[in-house]
């Protein structure tokens, strides 16, 4: 028997359906679920993620799982499990700095991206369960850079092949990214100007890429961590990165998800890019993420002296 899919919207994902994942899952459905995720992109369990061990039997039908770059928001528990959690009540949440979208104050609010573009190597995809969902917003959303990519025109189709793009850990939500909203504004002040919250070296990524399993062109830019685009005056990167993130981030294209609890959700990082649209300050919200290990090869650091490290410590492992 196939496997019982129904679309997720017009433009991206499908949602699968009656898999039983309290249970080993059989090589064939498990063949059937990644085939189906190299063809749509975004996979939706719905309300099935209801254990730690679920999401991470989920996971390893993707590949092996490594913990994110940003260690800090790893469990202490299991470093394979990111806590993505906002509390009103707690001071410290990792979300503590506040966004103004659309005139609505948003606690972890998140632009367009694909995750760790601020790293040489880009992980394969990623889980996401949802243990505690936002009374009110908290939607994710995703759009497929494969679409992006066909609804270029030939001429600028030709125009960014063989570009590569700068990109660099930036904090900052309200300067420098590209494809975010023009109002968007700090609440209660201004952002910090000095400091690091993370030491990433930049690096660079080619701004388009070819799907390995169907030969489908990708527009690989993530918005949030853009910086310019390699060997091109300035004027013309803003500006040639403005209009494509505009194109990649054209909200008609994107699917948004209202989280019920347990549901989970797998996309495909090096094809799709997601956001999160945060919640209000009132509301509480809980997720947990597992990241999928991958690197596609093309990625590297900005630093030659940085990247011929990172080549002979590859070599070494």
């Amino acid at each position: 028997m196939g496997l019982e899919t129904r679309p997720l919207s017009p433009d991206l994902g499908l949602e699968v359906l009656g898999v039983d994942l309290s249970r080993d899952i059989d090589p064939a459905t498990q063949t059937a679920i990644r085939d189906a995720w190299i063809d749509s992109g975004l996979l939706l369990f719905r309300g099935a993620g209801t254990s730690d061990d679920i999401q991470m039997r989920v996971s390893r039908i993707f590949g092996d799982m490594e913990p994110a770059a940003t260690a800090d928001m790893n469990s202490p528990d299991n470093p394979y499990l990111m806590v993505l959690a906002y509390d009103p009540d707690d001071t410290k949440a990792r979300f503590n700095r506040h966004y103004v979208v659309d005139g609505i104050t948003r606690a972890g609010w998140l632009g367009w991206h694909w995750d760790q573009s601020f790293m040489p190597t880009i992980v394969r995809g990623a889980v996401l369960r949802m243990t505690h969902p936002a009374a009110e917003m908290g939607e994710t959303g995703f759009i497929d850079a494969i679409g992006a990519y066909d609804r270029l025109s030939d001429a600028m189709k030709a125009r960014i092949e063989g570009l590569e793009v700068v990109y660099e850990f930036n904090p900052d939500f309200v300067s420098g990214q590209f494809g975010f909203p023009r109002d968007i504004s700090v609440y209660g002040g201004s952002p910090p100007t000095s400091g690091k919250m993370y030491d990433f070296p930049p690096v660079v990524h080619p701004l388009v890429i070819t799907q390995q399993e169907t030969g489908r062109k990708v527009l690989k830019l993530s918005p949030m961590h853009a910086r310019y685009i390699l060997g091109m005056d300035r004027a013309e990167s803003d500006a040639l990165l403005t209009e494509l993130a505009d194109h990649l981030v054209e909200d008609r294209f994107a699917y948004y998800h209202s989280w019920g609890r347990d549901d989970m959700l797998v996309w495909d990082n090096w094809r799709v890019i997601h956001s999160a649209r945060g919640v209000p300050l009132h509301c509480r919200r809980r997720a947990m993420r597992t990241t999928i290990m991958g690197d596609y090869k093309v990625g590297r650091y900005l630093d030659p002296a940085l990247d011929r490290d990172r080549k002979v410590k590859r070599l070494v492992d």
